[in-house]
């Protein structure tokens, strides 16, 4: 194949278009005029086919019959007429003709000059093709074996001299003929293209094509209908000469002016085509008006179209030796247009897009509205001969919604593979929820004063592997952040790394407003689940997001205000990686002081690991309870130490399986009756169930400390410690607390001085049971009065008999247990440093007062004292 052979991987749909037209005319016309030039009929046929071959190295097949009709105006026709295709094509023949008509003048012939008057094609069926290495099949190459066979055929001259050689080369040059075609007209061809590297195909069906050109030389002028994979279209217009466009080397360029008519679309070219053969050094003018674009889809199935509506475009066009032309004096303008499909509620109003030559920049401006809320955007981007050069490639663009606008401004280095990116970006939004039309009519947070200010760059080409953010700055009445470089990561999973610094964080002021009409909807809302009592919720975990994002982030915030409640010095650090996430540290201060979090999930094993690990040497109840909005009344300092590990997607699926310990401190505290605490209800109850002990917990209850750890293993959390030290006494316990059931199999164990009217004080040590759940535990008080030995003060003094068995075995002892057998209970010492796991701490001293001197025993008659009442006066301290 010669080295000028021309490419076929440019622009291939005016290549092929101009090679099928260039064969559809020249094959059958080969063929007539050898035939001609013979002036032979069916015996010359092997003649014209070894020509054919000579000329183009491919097999020509004349299966009909050859007729010529001789007048003034001499006929010639063929019928089934076959081109071979070249090696390796996707079918035998290239071409095939089933009737060709061919119409000459008679007295040019004398010259030796074809002039054809008029040459018809029946069922021209072209393929157009390229095989795997891009190698076209119109490009012929001519047979030397026929040629040098068909000079053999000649009769040689023995008697001719050298020197006559030159004479016989003029005398065959004058022998040759012009060959010049006034019209042509096509019915029901065929013309389809097959690119073999990538298996594509295109069909162009020809219902009827005219051409009209006055010989070889002169203009053509044709008009067509067609349709290319079965969307119609029509095409009419001017054009060089034939003898132009097959001339390989023309000494000027083919001119071209084509109107192209589609679904209601007219497409304009004027210009020229250099090297028509090779389809390069076109110049075109081109104006096109287009009502839909989208309906000139199957044109250009390759070229995206967008939705738009009442296209126009002028431009001029020339061939660069790229894959993309020069542009000149360009102007596109929009209409109206529905743009659901790229994003919801967008509706274009108008755009239009100028920019005078290749050189300089395209500007831009469009008019939009997205749920009814207006947007314009403005600009400039840079010329587009910066982006084929690879040069820096300037943007500047402006988009606006009221008052809020967001602008993009910078270069970027090599536009061809996005890299270099250097942007910055700045918003400013003054009422964020004037903007709630774009979110589709949604409330936003009545948030003002929005600042956003970064600078982008790609982190990998094309921004493939995600942004960097630069400098990133943001501001508002409700919070601000700041990073140097805040990364934005797309890899396996998408995700952020970088640090991050606030000032203030403002929860609730970024909560959105119920939208209008919440509170009194149409259809009545349905009933709330029943509640299962339970207090652990079985509440989902947010364990999922952990398989989407793989991240890096530490993030200080001054103070963070969420359900009205003020957090102080908050620092993080979260890692997520591969399905596994580590908060480590977690550091805040709270309203009545600084409490610290550990935490991590692993969502690699079946079901997910949590564990949570969370620790505070001291809170002040007082501001704490406040900030919670739970009832004052109750002062001192708590404290704890937790460290839980389990399974499962929910807190409760957690909680079932809970390893670990929970330790929890109060000291230096007093606690008002009618609070609500567990601690008040606890006594409370025990007054409603002895009604004798009217003056129990009247006021505040002093409390030196309480104390408690368990330790945690399969949900179940077994007491090691459990201390509550107060101005009536102490009350140690042990037991087990069910996380699976919430269920309590626990002891308390007294050691109560209580107050009861007529007596100094009414001294309790004994177990009692503590049963029921996590929301309703149940001391078992009631057994006592329902037993019926309590009346009055005084009548219990007077009770004979067993008062004290009967007694100790209502609050919960075994019968027979004098007082003071109850099991031991620790001090508070003890019990905090178990709760602390070990750590120092203060200790306060216990609040129970000392008990009175006893007075002297009275005796009985006899001088002997009575048991009962020694035990009674023991009991209850009578006269102390």
């Amino acid at each position: 194949m010669s080295d000028a052979m021309p490419r076929p991987t440019r622009r291939p749909w005016l290549r092929w278009g101009l090679g099928g037209l260039a064969v559809v005319v020249l094959v059958p016309l080969a063929g007539a005029a050898i035939f001609l030039a013979t002036f032979d009929t069916e015996a010359q046929k092997p003649r014209i086919i070894a020509a054919v071959q000579a000329a183009t190295g491919r097999a020509l097949t004349l299966a009909g019959p050859i007729g010529v009709k001789f007048s003034l105006v001499p006929t010639l026709t063929l019928e089934d007429v076959a081109l071979a295709n070249a090696p390796g094509g996707s079918r035998p023949e290239m071409a095939r003709v089933r009737r060709v008509e061919v119409e000459f003048a008679l007295l040019p012939l004398l010259s030796r000059r074809l002039d054809v008057r008029r040459l018809v094609l029946q069922a021209p069926d072209i393929l157009l093709e390229t095989d795997a290495e891009g190698r076209p099949n119109w490009a012929f190459a001519p047979d030397r074996g026929q040629a040098e066979a068909a000079a053999a055929d000649t009769p040689a001259n023995p008697t001719a001299s050298p020197a006559a050689a030159p004479a016989a080369a003029a005398r065959d040059a004058g022998r040759r003929l012009g060959i010049a075609v006034d019209q042509v007209a096509v019915t029901d061809g065929r013309l389809g293209w097959r690119d073999g590297r990538t298996g594509q195909t295109r069909l162009l069906e020809i219902a009827s094509l005219q051409t009209k050109a006055a010989g070889a030389t002169g203009p053509l002028q044709l008009t067509g209908r067609f349709a290319l994979d079965g969307t119609p279209f029509t095409l009419a217009g001017d054009t060089g000469s034939l003898a132009t466009l097959t001339d390989p080397n023309p000494a000027s360029p083919w001119p071209l002016r084509l109107v192209l008519e589609a679904a209601g679309a007219r497409i304009a070219a004027e210009g020229s085509i250099a090297r028509p053969l090779q389809a390069s050094g076109w110049r075109l003018a081109l104006d096109a008006r287009v009502p839909e674009l989208q309906r000139l889809a199957p044109l250009l199935p390759d070229v995206p179209m967008p939705p738009l509506r009442d296209l126009t475009l002028v431009a001029g066009l020339a061939d660069a030796g790229e894959a993309l032309p020069t542009v000149s004096d360009l102007r596109l303008t929009l209409g109206p247009a529905t743009l659901e499909a790229l994003l919801p509620g967008l509706q274009l109003a108008g755009l239009t897009a100028t920019m005078p030559r290749q050189d300089q920049p395209l500007a831009l401006t469009a008019e939009a509205t997205l749920h009814g809320q207006p947007l314009r955007l403005e600009g400039s981007l840079g010329a587009p001969a910066l982006v084929l050069a690879a040069q820096p490639w300037p943007l500047d663009l402006k988009l606006s919604s009221g008052a809020a606008t967001a602008t993009l401004a910078g270069r970027i280095a090599d536009p061809r593979g996005i890299t270099g990116v250097d942007l910055v970006l700045a918003l400013r939004v003054p009422e964020l929820a004037a903007l709630a039309p774009l979110a589709g009519g949604r409330p936003l947070p009545p948030v003002r004063d929005i600042a956003l200010d970064s600078r982008i760059a790609e982190r990998g080409p094309g921004f493939a592997a995600g942004a960097f953010l630069r400098d990133l700055r943001f501001a508002s009445s409700a919070a601000d952040a700041a990073s140097p470089e805040l990364t934005y990561v797309i890899g396996q999973r998408r995700g952020f790394a970088g640090s991050i610094t606030s000032t203030r964080i403002d929860l609730d002021a970024l909560r959105p407003p119920e939208a209008p009409g919440a509170a009194t909807a149409e259809a009545p809302a349905a009933p709330p689940p029943a509640r299962d009592r339970r207090v652990i919720p079985d509440l989902p975990l947010p364990l999922e997001a952990l398989r989407l994002t793989d991240s890096s982030l530490r993030w200080q915030i001054g103070t963070l205000v969420t359900s009205g409640i003020t957090l102080a010095d908050l620092r993080g650090a979260l890692v997520i990686q591969d399905g596994r996430a580590r908060l480590d540290p977690f550091t805040a201060t709270l309203p009545g002081g600084p409490v610290s979090l550990r935490a991590a999930a692993d969502v690699t094993t079946t079901p997910p690991s949590v564990q949570v690990a969370a620790l505070s040497a001291g809170l002040d109840l007082p501001p704490l309870l406040a900030a919670l909005r739970l009832p004052a009344g109750t002062t001192g300092r708590a404290e704890f130490d937790i460290d839980i590990r389990g399974q499962g997607d929910t807190l409760r699926a957690v909680a079932a399986g809970a390893a670990g310990h929970v330790g929890l401190g109060l000291t230096s505290a007093q606690v008002e009756q009618g609070s609500g605490g567990l601690l008040a209800r606890l006594f409370g109850d025990l007054r409603r169930g002895l009604p004798e002990l009217g003056n129990l917990a009247e006021g505040k209850i002093g409390i030196a400390c309480l104390a408690g750890r368990w330790a945690l293993e399969g949900g179940i959390a077994h007491t090691q410690a459990l201390l509550l030290d107060t101005t009536l006494g102490r009350i140690g316990g042990s037991g087990t607390a069910n996380l699976r059931d919430e269920r309590l199999a626990m002891q308390l164990n007294l050691d109560l001085r209580l107050p009861i009217p007529g007596v100094n004080a009414l001294r309790i040590r004994a177990p009692v049971p503590l049963g029921g759940t996590f929301a309703q535990p149940r001391p078992e008080f009631g057994a006592v009065a329902a037993s019926g030995l309590l009346g009055t003060a005084d009548g219990l003094l007077r009770t004979p008999g067993n008062l004290a068995e009967g007694l100790l075995g209502a609050l919960g002892g075994p019968q027979g247990v004098v007082p003071g057998a109850s099991a031991a209970i620790a001090d508070c010492g003890t019990a905090l440093g178990a709760a602390r796991s070990g750590r120092a701490g203060p200790v306060p001293a216990s609040a129970v007062p000392a008990a009175p001197t006893p007075a002297p025993a009275a005796e009985g008659r006899g001088g002997t004292a009575n048991p009962t009442q020694e035990l009674l006066r023991g009991l209850f301290g009578r006269g102390r």
